[in-house]
């Protein structure tokens, strides 16, 4: 018998218990869960702030497993039925049923719109209400025609029914239809019981007190029978991000796609800019201006917002964090293996790419970026319960005659209602059996898409020494981007969203100020870009529920902007995309 883990004496936070139980509600989010994190064993581990990616990593794969089990239970059982109803009429009862019950799901669920969208709609009830009928007559003449071709023979209906004639065939094909039917309702029923039982005794409320919920078996059958390579790598993710070499300290991001900030969700407005660098008073510094003296100014400044509680709700600038990055896109690491200092990403073919970079390689592209690699200051703030993060990447490069700043504030929004109604969901056992009720009834409406479930099989991608594909080793987003909103709760964090951001600009203005003075060097061109950038107001249009537009009355999508050093005029912006 399995036995329940000790209990934990830490609380889960709301994201982890959300995504855990999440894993169990929504078959897509496990399943693109899975793919992306378990199935690959030589793709990075993200960084993946407020979240315990083991935990919901486990979750997903227990849940993948259970409706992978359930689901080829199911279609054994189906075509084992679809057989021997088809003797006695209750298959075409069955798909009546079905047709109906998806009829009126569909006219409930759709009963506002637009005129045309209601008479589609109307037109396809129609449509399904009219094939329930057909098929009930089919049932019913079918059956009709069985029970009365028994009681016309001249030896009577008991005759046959006790003898090795059509009655006895008929009694068994009614008898294995109806034991099937009765073994599928039972399964469903189960397992939604199994579904409501973990997550509101494991993911509930209460999960966010230390001691009061333990964790699930770790050893119940869902996990035990998951593929073995599954759960070799669900152990790589429970160890987390390490670093090689007690020298390798620089976090490092091999991704995939076109955005390199993994985890740190959409970026809002990003900006660059290219200022020249000229001379201007005294400096008060002999040594020449560097990118490591840029950065350090900017750390400074924005560390000083940690002490500027009152500018923030529950004082949330307490908490920020400063951190820097390289950031390499998986694609161009794969073209330059050749080169000596791709050693320093991936050791091997058949290992992930290192998590963190070695001193040497770090200062290398702290002092100059490569084009393939890239340091980024990071900024991070976590909001609302860790809700809402709010984060900020600034990238810089000197010469002796320009300077060039690029900024890339980012949100990543709230967890999606779905996967917040294990809050709302209660173990009563009523619910739960009403559920697995209706999806036995509209059963066959499912069918081929369980029949899919049951056989789909995700392997890793080919891969022969020779020919490399660099979606083995990048990574395209987090537990939480999987299942994030597309935009914040409410009109308070659509707000807040807009004004960390404000707020970390502006002690990036007059940090880069303060530095560029410091060395006796003119800030009249930065000061004159830096209004164009960020001088336009902030409007929030529509419902509290609305996106915020950045900039002025914006409508459709909202990009950064590049404000260049020969003008500062609108016409002449170059677009970041």
């Amino acid at each position: 018998m399995t036995q329940p883990a000790p209990h934990s004496t830490t609380a889960l936070d709301d994201s982890t218990r959300y995504l855990a139980a999440g894993a169990h509600l929504d078959r897509e989010f496990a399943e693109n869960a899975v793919r992306e994190f378990l199935v690959e064993p030589t793709r990075q581990i993200p960084p993946s702030p407020g979240i315990d990616t083991a935990t919901v990593l486990t979750e997903a794969l227990a849940a993948r497993t259970r409706r992978k089990y359930r689901d080829g239970a199911l279609v054994v059982l189906g075509l084992i039925f679809l057989f021997f109803g088809s003797l006695t009429g209750m298959t075409a009862g069955w798909l009546a049923t079905a047709a109906a019950g998806y009829a009126v799901r569909s006219w409930l669920r759709n009963r506002k719109g637009s005129r045309l969208d209601r008479l589609i709609r109307l037109v396809k009830v129609g449509v399904l209400v009219f094939a329930a009928a057909v098929l009930g007559l089919f049932a019913f003449a079918g059956f009709g025609a069985v029970t009365f071709g028994l009681l016309s023979t001249p030896r009577g209906y008991a005759d046959y029914y006790d003898s090795s004639g059509p009655a006895t065939l008929f009694s068994a094909a009614w008898l294995i239809a109806l034991l099937c039917c009765l073994l599928m309702l039972v399964i469903l029923v189960a397992d939604r019981l199994a579904v409501w039982h973990v997550t509101t005794r494991y993911f509930g409320r209460a999960a966010r007190m230390p001691g009061q919920v333990g964790p699930p078996p770790a050893d119940r059958m869902s996990l035990s029978l998951a593929p073995q390579r599954f759960r070799q790598e669900l152990e790589r993710h429970r160890l987390g991000r390490r670093a090689s070499a007690p020298d390798a300290r620089m976090p490092v991001i091999v991704f995939r796609g076109t955005n390199p900030f993994v985890g740190a969700g959409e970026s809002t407005t990003p900006w660059s800019m290219t200022i020249p660098l000229e001379p201007d008073g005294t400096a008060e510094t002999e040594e020449p201006l560097t990118v490591q003296r840029l950065y350090h100014s900017v750390a400074d400044k924005m560390a000083d917002l940690r002490e500027t509680g009152d500018l923030s709700p529950d004082q949330r600038l307490r908490g920020l964090l400063i951190a820097g990055a390289a950031f390499v896109p998986a694609e161009k690491l794969i073209d330059h293996l050749h080169l000596p200092a791709a050693t320093a990403y991936l050791q091997r073919l058949d290992l992930a790419p290192e998590a963190y970079l070695r001193d040497d390689e770090a200062n290398r592209i702290f002092h100059q970026p490569r084009e393939w690699s890239r340091y980024y200051l990071c900024l991070e703030l976590e909001t609302w319960d860790r809700e809402l993060v709010v984060s900020a990447f600034l990238h810089a490069a000197i010469d002796r005659n320009a300077l060039y700043l690029e900024s890339t504030p980012c949100v990543l929004p709230p967890i999606a209602q779905e996967y917040r109604n294990v809050d709302k969901m209660v173990d009563n056992g009523l619910r739960p059996v009403g559920e697995g009720l209706l999806r036995w009834l509209l059963l066959p409406g499912t069918a081929f898409g369980r029949l899919v479930n049951a056989c789909r099989m995700l392997l890793p991608l080919p891969f022969d020494g020779f020919h490399l594909n660099p979606d083995r080793y990048g990574t395209a987003r987090t537990l939480r981007e999987l299942a994030a909103m597309s935009r914040p709760r409410d009109y308070f964090q659509a707000v807040d969203a807009q004004r960390y951001p404000q707020l970390l600009e502006s002690r990036l203005v007059p940090a880069v100020i303060e530095v560029l003075r410091e060395h006796g060097l003119s800030s009249v061109a930065f000061e004159r870009q830096i209004n164009v950038v960020t001088g336009n107001h902030v409007t929030i249009e529509g419902s509290n529920n609305a996106p915020l537009i950045f900039g002025g009355t914006v409508h459709g999508d909202v990009r950064g902007r590049s404000a260049p050093a020969a003008t500062t005029t609108g016409a002449n912006r170059d677009r970041l995309g």
